[in-house]
């Protein structure tokens, strides 16, 4: 049925006239905010349900490093009880601003280097560079890291010096002590693998020593991040657990006719097992075994003054973060 033209306006104009239009049109915006309400409340009830369940399954005898819906979240804002993976190997750690290692970041650029004693600034630039050397082979070679006799670092000691004919009898009977660890960084490749990525920061100071020898302090942090060569946990698809290894030395070292005398040093090792063999490796724990290992004395490695003295046989130690 058509309306025409003039049937339409007088029937708009008596809807306008109507005293009761107003109330109409009150109550028709009633019951739409009344609808708008009903289904805002059931989105709240639905995400409060998921919230609790979120919280249900996450609590009570959950262990807090066992993430949940790890794809879900960005791993850069997981929280720190969750696992480390390959993909973010160094997260939350202070080393994750530090330069990859190359150690030759902390020598003093050549202008800098001044003569001392009877010294003069080559001499002392060569001295500083053999000491940064050995530090290197002794700590982040592949050498090293990988189990291997260091040939790198031994080749730099003076053949009469005490301390390395100490290590040369370590090398030889490697498990009856763990003395390499107080100079040598090392790892058992059939337990687990260093990642490339490690992390390094410290400096190295020098004097003449009255006998007219360059004497150099070096202070250095090296931080590991490890994964298992065997049985790791895949914490997501294609990103494997990681853990990490502090490693702080300090030591001191003479120059003398071309080699090095070491002197006295101390170190302390972040994330080495307590119950491990004294194999003259780091056996570093994964958080499923770090949250059933015994607790033992609580430091922070990454502290300016951190707990550095080396510990006698036996001695458990726990750091607070790596």
């Amino acid at each position: 049925m058509s309306i025409d033209a003039a049937e339409f306006a007088a029937r708009l104009k008596a809807e306008q006239n109507d005293p009761d239009r107003e109330e109409r049109l009150r109550q028709d915006r009633v019951g739409r905010r009344r609808k708008i309400g009903l289904w805002a409340g059931a989105g709240v009830v639905l995400a409060s349900g998921f919230a609790f369940w979120l919280f249900d399954v996450t609590a009570g005898e959950r262990p807090a490093n066992e993430p949940f819906a790890a794809g879900l979240l960005e791993e850069a804002l997981w929280p720190d009880a969750w696992p480390l993976t390959t993909g973010l190997p160094f997260r939350g750690s202070p080393a994750a601003r530090w330069d990859r290692t190359d150690v030759a970041s902390s020598m003093l650029p050549p202008a800098l280097v001044r003569p001392v004693g009877g010294l003069g600034a080559e001499q002392v630039t060569t001295g500083l560079e053999m000491v940064r050397e050995f530090v290197r082979e002794a700590n982040v070679s592949d050498e090293v890291l990988t189990g291997e006799r260091p040939e790198g670092a031994l080749a730099l000691l003076a053949p009469g010096d005490p301390a390395r004919r100490e290590l040369e009898a370590a090398l030889a009977r490697p498990t009856q002590s763990r003395g390499l660890l107080e100079t040598f960084t090392r790892f058992d490749p059939a337990e687990v693998l260093v990642l490339e990525d490690t992390r390094a920061q410290g400096s190295m100071t020098y004097e003449a020593t009255p006998a007219g020898e360059l004497l150099v302090h070096a202070d250095y942090t090296f931080v590991y991040a490890v994964l298992k060569t065997e049985g790791g946990w895949e914490v997501r698809p294609g990103r494997e657990e990681v853990a990490r290894v502090v490693v702080r030395r300090q030591l001191s070292v003479t120059v003398r006719e071309g080699k090095l005398v070491l002197g006295p040093s101390r170190h302390v090792i972040a994330n080495d097992a307590c119950t491990a063999p004294e194999d003259g490796f780091i056996h570093p724990l994964f958080s499923k075994e770090a949250a059933k290992a015994k607790g033992g004395k609580r430091f922070d490695p990454y502290a300016a003054h951190a707990l550095l003295t080396n510990m006698p046989p036996g001695t458990c130690l726990t750091p607070t973060r790596t």
